[in-house]
This record gives C-alpha cells, structure tokens and sequence, in this order.
C-alpha cells in the first residue's frame, strides 16, 4: 500500500519513531509529525495498545484480544468492537493516517496485530536489553544504568489486570536481580556505604531475598560493625523463616560465623570489673534487720524487676548498696543510676548516669567501640559524645532506636557476666526511664538474658494519677516486677544501730523516738554521742529540726558551702562547689576556706565524698548523706538565698558545661533569671526530640509560665505543647493550651497566629467534642491570601477533618486538595508530613463517597510522603486509610497485613486511642475471615484500651465488639450499641455514627425484628447498609423490592470496586429472586457470589452465600 501522507516523514522515507511509556504510567509520544491528542478517543483503544505492548512480541491474535478485552461480549460483537477499538488507535498514535491507509505503527498480518519493532520504542524493553546486557557483563556503570532505566511500577492505572501481570513480574524480577547485582557490585569494589544503601531497598522490596541479607551482611563486618552483621544476619533467617520456612544457605551461614568470631567484640570479655561509687567505699557497718530482704533481693529466678519500696529513711539505698555489693563479689557486673530532684526531670537521666558511670572507666578504644556499635546512645551519653538525634527521624523512631540500643549493649554486657542495674530513688526520675525500664525487662524475659534490675522508690513520690506509678503497676502485673517492701526495725535490730553508730546511753529514748526507722535511729545516735542529754531529743517529726541542729554547729564558712550544695541536688563535682564558693557567695571564699568548710561538712557528717559522672568523666564529688537532710538545709533558706544560690551554681555550670540544659534550666527557673526561658525551650525541645513526652510537657508548663509577658512567644510555645499533648492522647489539655495560645493571638492581633492556633484547636476539638465549636472556629479565623502557606495548609486539613467527621465526604475532599495546593508551596522537610496529610485525608474522602477507584491511588501517593517525613502517627493514618481501602477492594490479606503494620506503629506512638482504632478494625478483618477468637481478642483489647472515656476511638471499638458478640451469638451486644451511639452521638462523628447504625440493623435483623431495622436505616445508608436494607425488605415480606435495593446495590459496588459490598450484595439478591420463584436466575447468582467469595478469600461471604442458598425463600 501507498502511505496517504509524505510531509511529516522524515528525508529518509521513515515515519518519526513512537514512544510507549508504560513505567509510571502510560503514555505515548512521537519524535515529529503531528501532534498527539492528550486525550485517548476511545478507552478501548488505549487498552489494545497498552496490551500488545505488554504482549511477547508485540503481537496478538485478534481472537485472543477480543477474548481478553470484551470477555463477555458473543463473537460478532466482539469482532465489532475490536474494529472501531482497532481504527481509534491507529488514528490516535497517526493524526494524520488516510483512510484505508495502513498504519506505521500498529499493523496487522493476518490475523495477527503487531506494533512494529522498527517504528516503535517501548521503555519496558529498553529496560529490559540494558539490564540483561549490563548482568552480562557486570560493570557497576552498566549495572547502575540499567537499574536506573527502570522509572516506576509497570502500568500502575492496570496494577490488577491479569493480562499485565505475566509482564510485570518477568520485569520485576529483572529489576531485583540487577539491584541485587549491582549491591554485591558495590561491595566487591569495597564501596560498602553503596552497597548498603542498594541492598536495603533490596529487602525492602523483597524482605527475604538472602543475597540482600548477605551483602548487608558483608559491608558491616567490612566496617567492623561485627553486632550489626550478627543482627542482619538474624532477621535474615526470621524473614526466610516466615516467608519461605527455610534456613539461610551456606554462604550466609559463614558470614554468620566470621560475624560472631571476629576479634574486636564491642564488650571486651576481659574488661576488668569496675564497681559504681556508691559501693566502690568500704563497708560500714553490718546491715541490720534486712537477712529476708537481702536474701529475695539476690535469689535467682522470677521476675527481673525487684521494687525496693518504703517510707523515707527505713534503709532502701543501704539494702540495695549490700545486694550490689555482694552480687558484684560473685560476679556480677553492677550498673549504678539514681534520680534527682533537684535537677528536674532529665530525660532517661537514671540510665544515662548508670550508663555513663559504667562508661566513663572504659578505655577510650572501648568506648569508640560502643559508640560505633550503638550511635544512638551518643545522643544521650556525654562519655559517648552527646552527638543531638538525626533531624530526620521522628521522635518515637529515635526513641524505639534509643530503647533497643540500651538493650543491645546490656545484652552485650550480659555476655560476659550477668548484669544487676541498680535504679535509686527512681520516683525523683522521668516518665521516659519508666518507659526504657518497662522495655527492658520485656526484653529480659523474651531473649531470657541474664540482666536485672534493682529499683528504690517512695511510693508517697508517685500519686494515683502519675503516669509513673502506672508504669510500675504495670511491670507487677504482667509478673515482670515484684515488691520487696521494707518496713520499720525491731527494737533489737534499731538499738543494734544505734550502738553501731556509737551511741552506749538513752537507747530506751532512742527507741521510743525513732519507731524503727533507720535513718532516725541513726540521726539520733550520733547525736547522743556528740553528748546530747538523753531528754533533750526531740521526736521523730522533728528530724528536720535534728539535721537544722547540726548544721547550726558548722562554722559560717561550713554552712555556707554546705547551702550551695544543697542548692546544687543529691550530688555535685567538687570543682562546682569550689567555683561557687569562689565566684558565687557573697563574700566569697578562697580555696583554702573553701576547703576547709568541706572538710568540716564531711566531719560533722552532713555530706560525704563520692566520685560523681559530670560529662561523661568520673570527678571527685560531694553528696548529703540522706535526702532529708539537704531538704532541712534547702528548706531553711530564704527565698532571696535560695534564688542567689541558684544564679551563682547556674554561672558555674555555664563556666563549666554550658550544654547541661537540663541543670541550667532547672537553676536558671529557680533563680527568676531571664535566661530561663531559652534553657526551658532547648531542654523542652531536647526531651520531645527523644519522645520523653511528659518531660517536654513539664518544660513547656514552666515556659509558658515565664513567657506570659511576652505574648507570641508565649502563644507559639502553648502551640508546641499543644502538639506534645495531642501526641500523649491527653485532648482536654491540649484544647486548654490552645485556647490560651488562641486568646495571646488574638490580643496581640497576630492574624496568621490565629489561624494556625484556631485550627490546631480544631482539631484537637474533635477528637473528644462535638463538631459545633470547631466549625464556629473555622468560620471565624479563616486564612487570607497573604496567609504563609504552612498556616494556610493547616487549617484546609482541619476544615477536611471536621468536614470528613461531619460526613461531608465531597467538601473534606475539595478541603484536602486545597491543603495539598498550599503544602506543595512550604520550603524544607515539612512539607512531605503536610503533603501526607492531604493526600490522605484525599483518600478517606473519596472511599466514603463512593469514589474508591480514585481513592486508592491518592493513599498509594500519600505513603511515601508519610515514610519520608519519619512521623510514626501519621504513617499510621496513611496505614489506616490503606487497610481500608484494601478491605472495601477485596484483599483482605493485604487488608490485614497493612492494618497490623498499623497497629504496631501506633502501639510505639504511645497515644491509646489510636492503637484502640486499630485493635477495632483488626477485630473486624478478623470478623470477614471468620477468625473469631482473634476477632474477640483484638475487640476486647480495643475496648479496654479507652479506658472506659469517651474518646473519639470509643465508638468504633464498641461496635467491633458487639458485632463479634452479635456473630457468635453472644449476649451484652444491645447494650455495648447503645453506649456507642451515646458517645457517636454527643461527638457529632458521622461515620461512627453510621456503624453504630448498620451494627444495631444487623442485631435487628438476626433477633426476628426486620421492620425495625427498615425503621432504623431509613434515616440514612452508605458503604454497608444497603445489603443489610435488602434483607429487611426480603424478610419483612416485600421480595420485590428486596430485588430491586440489591441489584442497584450489585450494580453500584461493581462499578465502583466495592467485592465485598458486591459479594454482599448478591447473596440477597439471590434469595430475593428465589423468594419470587425465579428459581434458575436465583441459582445462577448464588454461583456468581460464591465465586466472588472464593476469588477473594472471602469467608464470611462464602458462609453467608451457602447459608442463604440453604435456605427455602421460595416457601
């Protein structure tokens, strides 16, 4: 034939060549000639294209495209069909094809069709010639340009088209076998930074490809990272374990072996033992009174926590110091950590100076060993380098990272010797060493590792309410704690005491003022022995009045020092005291009488020497022999003292240790000092950063506090709470601190600060209120078009929420995009969590309007983002929205998978209403797959984790309950729907509110009450109602209409992808036409959704469609 067209060849007699693109995407583009329409004319003509692109040779027989592209259509429309399919194609790749002209591109030969190898280019063949040449040959070059050639996922718009899939995995596994081939590339050249990088995105595609595991396992013992290689190493045989049920091969295996024989151990065994400072001294006298006590403490077996408790005094410290003492003599390596008042709540400041004690004896070398093993614990350990957190990772990722660091190298400390960390006076420490302690004794009973922990504690410290307390009740009931419980001497054992201590006469009064308490037995002996008349001593109330005595005996220059150190806490560098000595009293002490009003504290023995960790290095220290003590000396200073104390020992750690910001922020507060407010909101930011949530909280009180004068700091730092407390699940207080940033804006006139602070309230408003207020606040504090993009972005995602809530599915996903609009013009990393956001709220939107073919490609965007930005609460939203959208599609193993992910994320978040969400909408998957012990199990744990309040999860949990009850016939599901639709209710919360209502249709519908049912639905259906309204009509009676609800029901969620509302949705249909006597067509659409079930795993709608077909509708 004659080409109809000459002007648009090229000088050759050639056509311009046509590019296929079907990575990322398809699309078409040609190198000249006339330009292409953005826009296919016919779908189908897109499809023949896309198909022969994907099929072997670029050809097909006509009879097998027709068979494939309209399987339902009879032979003549078929044929039909692939003509004009055929025509439209052609004239779409060659605008300016003539008729009856043939076609450069796509032609045909018979009764073949073909895309011509020599006019037409595809990408996915590109692709595929460079990477079989470049594993051919093996060049890092080759390999790497190969590697890159493959751009995206093969035809994403068609991921579950079967006649895609044979391509998409034959490219698939090409593109793993050449990242894997250019990771062991990289290694064999010894780039082992690339090549780690490679094999991780190896396995994070295929999590148990051993060849990944293995040039992992290669590049960290080239490093000299031999605890790396062991733990890749071990999650390569969990992942060949889970997925395949094999073992690593025999080249895994002998890296394994080099890994556990290498010759630099991070630990080295011979390390010879050094004892903390608080048993390093001699012993005292002999412990008395404590042989049962003593005798539990070192009793091998049970659980690995022992809580040393009792009233101040009674002798905890002692007890555990004479355990340590001799367990360390049998062995055991001792770790020694204790908390401090007086320097506020640390982060994880017990384990830091256990840690850093036991590190700062440590030879360099050993420590550059440890710090490269774990860097994690270099954010927290000065002897380590107290390097800050990687900006990149989120806080609840640094502090999983920080938890399995600690427990990484006690396990490797256990190695050598079993292990005894003694916690003192944990009550005086912060909620994250609770939460480090919890995962370690968790860690010490599941990996059976021989590492305990012995903890002193007031109970009187800890309120029924403090996070702290429920820490430790905790550990005791899940057996992983146990109380040793210390209670007052006997007379025998208290005079026993007393007579150590010196004292020979007026043990009777001793006796009778002391009660047994150790400490006042022992204060009160060394004051008869210093000549106190028997009758003079006071009663035990009046200890504090006994300590004030005895300080009033030291000369001025003593008591003096003896102030700044009570000033300074539990225990300071000797080179502070003598700094403040010399710098801070008023007049000042040279360092002669400075050393001397030491020494004289020391003799009158109100303070004792002990070597303290500042730095990471051990340094001669002072500390009072008991907390009483310095808080009878600390109490008995004026508040003008007290404040010119604190200045002077804060200028001394400035001199001396100016990143302390935890010391100066507590010194700086207690002195009114201006500079208070910097070192609060660094100390703040320092404990959020490693997800010490309650620490950042008590800063961030404190600040606000200060920084009321000075209105948008104050506004901006209430906002940062704000989001530390939203973070915690503790919503009313968020919503107080956000009112008060709120009203700050509004009186400085600040409007972009009202904007940001209207809608971060908002949405906090939502989570535990009705809608009504957070809408009242969108309207009034819109943003303008001068609004920065990040306010304005913020508050379209709160106007989507409360839209989304409300059950306006359409608006909250115009809101989303307006938010996606503005996030795409913020600078720096907060963009992707902003974008993820969006495009998550996008998703939720559009699968709950009925939109779900839509929905998933915007979770599937939202997901990167959400990876990228590192925030654990919101992978798990965008996790959330995927399992949904995997649910309502069919795959219900992807459904489970994705939402146990979710779960497991949440559950490290820490904010219970979200792991409640996600126990709910696992017990439901559960539900669908007829798995109903796991089903009762996660429903139950849902509901216990609301703790009983009226959370926004509350409703949701309930329902998943009551409809575990409700499918295995249990009693009690009535009254959990009726709680649920009370708090649904008062919350304003749509979508709660709906399946609270197609749970109660469906209690309705199974106890015999159909017409009640049809009552309750009428006031509204959506996703999962219908079916359940096609029920009632059928056995309310009304067959017909039963008919008609569940065949526009089948039509709608087939067209919109919804099997499972397809799968329901049929089986009614079925029993409705049975119940007409349309006996045949019933039968056939029982087969039709017995095979949807079974297509997609399905049980539950398996069980449902044989039970119906059972059934005699027909009588």
């Amino acid at each position: 034939m004659t080409r109809a067209y000459v002007d648009d060849q090229d000088p050759t007699g050639c056509p311009p060549l046509l590019r296929l693109y079907l990575f990322g995407g398809f699309r078409v583009e040609r190198d000249g000639g006339s330009p292409l329409a953005a826009k296919w004319p016919r779908p189908s003509a897109r499809a023949l294209v896309k198909l022969l692109a994907v099929s072997p040779g670029h050809s097909l027989h006509r009879e097998q495209a027709m068979e494939i592209c309209w399987p339902d259509a009879d032979a003549q429309a078929s044929l039909g069909s692939l003509r004009v399919a055929l025509h439209a194609a052609r004239r779409a790749i060659e605008p300016e094809l003539a008729p009856r002209a043939s076609s450069s591109y796509l032609t045909s030969e018979g009764t073949l069709l073909r895309l011509d190898p020599r006019t037409v280019v595809i990408d996915a063949d590109t692709a595929e010639t460079l990477a079989e040449r470049a594993l051919a040959g093996g060049s890092t070059a080759e390999l790497t340009t190969a590697l890159a050639a493959f751009t995206g996922e093969l035809l994403p718009e068609d991921r579950y088209a079967p006649w895609a899939a044979i391509r998409r995995e034959e490219l698939s596994a090409l593109r793993d076998r050449v990242r894997l081939a250019l990771a062991e590339a990289h290694l064999a050249e010894s780039e082992t930074e690339l090549a780690t990088e490679v094999a991780l995105r190896a396995l994070a595609a295929a999590p148990a490809e051993e060849r990944a595991h293995r040039v992992l396992i290669g590049a960290y013992l080239r490093q000299g990272l031999r605890r790396q290689a062991v733990r890749q190493y071990h999650l390569c045989r969990e992942a060949l374990d889970a997925e395949l049920g094999v073992r690593p091969g025999p080249a895994t295996e002998r890296l394994h072996l080099l890994a556990l024989d290498a010759a630099s151990a991070v630990v080295p065994a011979h390390s010879a033992p050094v004892l903390p400072a608080a048993i390093r001294t001699r012993p005292g006298p002999p412990l008395r009174g404590r042989a049962e006590e003593l005798g539990a403490l070192l009793a091998a077996g049970g659980p690995p926590v022992r809580l040393i408790g009792g009233e101040a005094g009674v002798g905890k410290t002692r007890l555990t110091a004479e355990a340590a003492r001799r367990a360390a003599e049998a062995g055991t390596t001792i770790l020694w950590g204790a908390g401090h008042d007086a320097e506020g709540h640390t982060p994880y400041g017990v384990f830091v100076e256990a840690l850093d004690a036991w590190l700062a004896d440590r030879p360099p070398s050993e420590r550059a060993g440890i710090g490269g093993e774990y860097p994690e614990l270099a954010s927290l350990l000065p002897s380590l380098g107290q390097i800050g957190a990687a900006a990149e990772r989120s806080p609840e990722e640094e502090r999983d990272r920080l938890f399995r660091a600690a427990a990484g190298l006690l396990g490797d400390l256990a190695v050598a010797a079993p292990v005894l960390l003694v916690l003192d006076d944990l009550h005086a420490a912060d909620t994250g060493s609770y939460q480090l302690l919890s995962h370690l004794a968790r860690r010490a009973v599941t990996t059976r590792t021989d590492w305990r922990f012995a903890v002193t504690y007031r109970a009187e410290e800890l309120s029924d309410v403090d996070p702290r307390r429920t820490a430790l009740d905790t550990l005791v009931r899940q057996g992983l704690a146990h109380h040793v419980e210390l209670g007052r001497l006997g007379r025998a054992e208290c005079l026993a005491i007393a007579e150590d201590a010196g004292a020979r006469t007026g043990l009777d009064r001793l006796w009778e003022l002391s009660l047994g308490n150790p400490l006042f037995a022992l204060e009160l002996a060394r004051t008869l022995d210093e000549g106190t008349d028997p009758a003079e001593l006071s009663a035990p109330e009046g200890v504090r009045q006994l300590v004030a005595a005895r300080l009033a005996r030291l000369d001025p220059a003593a008591r003096r020092v003896v102030e700044a150190i009570s000033v300074a806490g539990g225990g300071t560098a000797l080179s502070e005291v003598m700094d403040v000595a010399g710098h801070g009293l008023h007049p000042p002490l040279s360092a002669a009488e400075a050393a001397d009003a030491v020494d004289a504290a020391v003799r009158a023995s109100v303070v004792e020497e002990r070597p303290v960790v500042v730095g990471g290095r051990p340094l001669p220290g002072l500390m009072f022999r008991h907390p009483l003590v310095r808080l009878t000396c600390y109490d008995g200073l004026s508040a003008a003292r007290r404040r010119q104390l604190h200045s002077a020992y804060a200028e001394a750690v400035l001199r001396r240790r100016p990143d302390a910001v935890d010391t100066l922020a507590s010194h700086l507060s207690r002195a009114d000092d201006p500079r208070a407010t910097r070192y609060l909101r660094q100390a703040a930011e320092r404990a959020a950063a490693v997800c010490a949530n309650d620490t950042a909280d008590r800063y961030y009180v404190e600040l606000t506090a200060r920084l009321d004068a000075l209105a948008a700091d104050a506004a901006q730092a209430r906002i940062e709470r704000g989001a530390v407390l939203r973070r915690m699940a503790r919503y009313r207080e968020a919503a107080e601190v956000l009112r008060e940033a709120l009203d700050d804006m509004v009186r400085r006139g600040d409007r972009n600060g009202q904007v940001l602070a209207a809608a971060r309230l908002a949405e906090v408003l939502v989570k535990h209120r009705s809608t009504d207020e957070a809408e009242e606040l969108m309207r009034t504090y819109p943003p303008q078009p001068q609004t920065p993009p990040l306010t304005a972005a913020t508050h379209h995602l709160a106007a989507g929420v409360l839209q989304f809530v409300a059950g306006r599915y359409e608006e909250a996903h115009a809101s989303a995009c307006t938010a996606q609009q503005a996030a795409d013009a913020i600078p720096g990393s907060g963009r992707r969590g902003l974008l993820a956001r969006a495009l998550g709220l996008q998703a939720t939107s559009l699968g709950l309007a009925g939109r779900l073919a839509e929905a998933r490609p915007a979770a599937d965007l939202a997901l990167p983002h959400a990876e990228a930005y590192g925030d654990r609460e919101l992978l798990v939203t965008v996790l959330s929205v995927q399992r949904e959208h995997a649910r309502r599609s069919g795959h219900l193993d992807e459904a489970v998978t994705t939402g146990q992910r979710a779960l497991r994320l949440a559950e490290h978040t820490g904010d219970p209403t979200a792991i409640a969400f996600e126990r709910a909408n696992l017990a439901e998957l559960h539900l669908l797959l007829r798995e109903f012990t796991e089903a009762d199990r996660s429903a139950r744990a849902a509901v216990r984790e609301t703790g009983g309040r009226d959370e926004w999860c509350t409703p949701y949990a309930l329902v998943a309950l009551a409809r575990v009850l409700i499918r295995t016939g249990e009693p009690g599901a009535e009254e959990l729907l009726a709680r649920a639709k009370e708090v649904a209710g008062a919350q304003g919360d749509q979508q709660a509110v709906h399946e609270v209502r197609t749970a109660q249709a469906e209690l309705l519908i199974r106890g015999g009450r159909p017409a009640e049912a049809l009552t309750l639905l009428g006031h509204g259906s959506g996703p999962g109602a219908a079916h359940l309204a096609a029920w009632a009509e059928l056995l309310s009676g009304q067959p017909e209409r039963a008919a008609g609800q569940a065949a526009e029901e089948t039509a709608r969620a087939e067209r919109a992808g919804e099997r499972l509302s397809e799968s329901e949705a049929r089986t009614v249909h079925a029993a409705a036409l049975m119940a007409l006597g349309r006996r045949r067509e019933a039968m056939e659409e029982f087969d039709r959704a017995e095979a949807l079930a079974a297509e997609l795993h399905y049980p539950a709608g398996a069980f449902r469609a044989a039970q119906a077909r059972s059934l005699d509708f027909g009588s």
